[in-house]
């Protein structure tokens, strides 16, 4: 029974560390989407009310928030690299 327990956690341990590089290659795809949609909002409006403080801070808001997402990342996979 104690290499049924010891499979399970290996399994365990396998399936989060792949979600977590399956995340990790996600990342920047999700970033991308994320900074494109403002950018092109602010130069496709035709009103000159647009509102480009507001975008800048979604911008920085968004970008600050990928970088701490990658650290965590990178933190969280580091024992992972470091067996290999």
């Amino acid at each position: 029974m104690s290499e049924d327990t010891s499979f399970d956690n290996v399994d365990k341990r396998n399936r989060s560390n792949r979600k977590k590089r399956e995340i990790a290659l996600i990342l920047p795809i999700i970033g991308t989407f994320l900074l494109l949609t403002p950018i092109v909002k602010v130069f496709t409006k035709d009103d000159g009310n647009s509102s480009l403080i507001t975008t800048l801070l979604f911008i920085f808001g968004v970008w600050a928030l990928l970088i701490a997402a990658a650290y965590f990342l990178s933190r969280a996979l580091a024992p992972e690299i470091r067996e290999k």
